[in-house]
């Protein structure tokens, strides 16, 4: 009995491994709190990110190590339909702003979403934010889920320090690269991640009637400061760096064609007037290509514009703006696509939420044909051919296998400690 007691219990131990194992494969990814700096001094944009479509209200924590006054909140989604708001309590040296949010549709349509941009009255160093113990979100159906110890990064530089020291390029590191001269004199500047452009570059420009080129590789804008420059009170930098996103809803809605997805670090209107060229690849050589604006609150891609793709692969794009984009092969707004600036009545086409999307909604996956070998070689008639899998679809078999040795190996020591104790060997 004893031995029987042991086996029963390594078995388990297995099982329960083995359920922890494909618990884990199966479960949802866990949200993030974001605080990026917004490039104006002591403002943050706070972003939701792995954040699930299918959730309509939400409410989490952010703690910082310091006694501040309540920020200025700037919702993104201002509708006078949603409940939205923050609280500012202390706890002893801490502050704690609880964060409310409740809408009627999803709050992030594509699973990540700009929230608000939140402005402090002094500066705070990035090791004082934290996040509270859980953060709770609610479905349509008020259905409950609670994710502990929610993970908050804080991204950027929100001034208080040496400029230099955090990335930002000032005019004195960048006004040595011009090339041309007279009315072309263009000033360019090559940037990496993590690097800004101080918002003295783009006065300093216009006053001396220079363009600005920032080169982020495979996206270059070309500032017309030349002919001015519209720089906003507490600006402290600009960060134009461009992240490529993938998101099947917006696959989705324009049918497949989407050659490119992006999101603008920074979001609003530009100093000046620019253009953006994006690399497309030269297979769309000779092809027009649509901009689509990506606006998360009418869960919609409103027509920004077109543009041909030249013979290295690139298409450029007026802009007066910067937020989310798609570039389509395929011109899916009634009608000519208007500018950027042609202003409100644009086409509008939906986007699905993500986590609602079902295979009719989704574009077929390219088939692609293989080809047919001159003379094909045939397996003997007592061969079959091995059924192909999946690289991801190792993990459950793998464990399965090792559950079952388990078994067989103490089903072993079972047998030999009964020999043991019946015959005294």
């Amino acid at each position: 009995m004893k031995h029987w007691k042991i086996f029963t219990g390594i078995l388990a131990a297995a099982a329960a491994a083995l359920s922890c194992a494909v618990t884990a494969v199966a479960a949802e990814a866990q949200p993030r709190i974001i605080l990026r700096a917004s490039g104006a001094a002591n403002q943050y944009i706070l972003r939701l990110e792995d954040f699930s479509s299918r959730f309509e209200s939400a409410q989490f924590d952010i703690t910082i190590d310091d006694k501040v006054e309540a920020p200025k909140v700037e919702w993104r989604d201002d509708s006078a339909a949603h409940f939205q708001r923050i609280d500012t309590a202390q706890a002893g040296d801490q502050t704690v702003l609880t964060v409310y949010i409740d809408r009627l549709r999803p709050i992030a349509n594509s699973g990540s979403t700009e929230l608000a941009a939140i402005t402090f009255s002094k500066s705070l160093p990035t090791e004082a934010f934290g996040a509270g113990a859980e953060l709770i979100a609610l479905d349509g159906n008020q259905e409950e889920t609670v994710y502990a110890s929610p993970a908050l990064t804080v991204q950027g530089y929100s001034g208080g320090d040496d400029d230099r020291d955090n990335g930002v390029r000032d005019w004195d590191d960048v006004s040595g690269g011009s090339s041309g001269s007279g009315d072309s004199k263009i000033i360019t500047v090559k940037l990496s991640p993590g690097e800004y452009v101080s918002q003295e570059v783009f006065v300093r420009a216009a006053e001396e009637k220079r363009n600005l080129r920032l080169d982020y590789g495979n996206f270059i804008w070309t500032f017309d400061t030349a002919s001015g420059v519209n720089i906003p009170a507490g600006r402290i930098y600009y960060d134009f760096s461009v992240e490529k996103l993938d998101y099947r809803n917006l696959s989705a809605a324009v049918n497949g064609s989407d050659l490119l997805q992006f999101e603008i670090a920074y979001s609003g209107a530009l100093p000046c007037k620019a253009t953006l060229a994006c690399r497309v690849g030269d297979d769309h050589a000779g092809e027009t290509v649509y901009l689509a604006y990506y606006d998360e609150a009418a869960a919609g891609l409103s027509g920004r514009g077109s543009a041909k793709v030249d013979a290295d692969g690139w298409a450029a794009f007026a802009m007066t703006h910067a937020s989310s984009y798609v570039i389509s092969a395929k011109n899916l707004w009634s009608g000519p696509v208007q500018p950027e600036t042609g202003g409100p009545g644009l086409p509008i086409v939906s986007v699905t939420p993500e986590d609602q999307l079902t295979d009719v909604d989704l574009p077929p996956e390219p088939v692609e044909e293989a080809p047919i070998p001159s003379q094909p070689e045939e397996l003997p008639t007592n061969v079959t051919e091995p059924e192909k899998t999946e690289g991801g679809d190792w993990l459950i078999p793998t464990l399965l296998g090792v559950l079952i040795l388990v078994v067989i190996a103490s089903l072993v020591l079972l047998t030999r400690a009964s020999k043991k104790g019946r015959y005294g060997a």
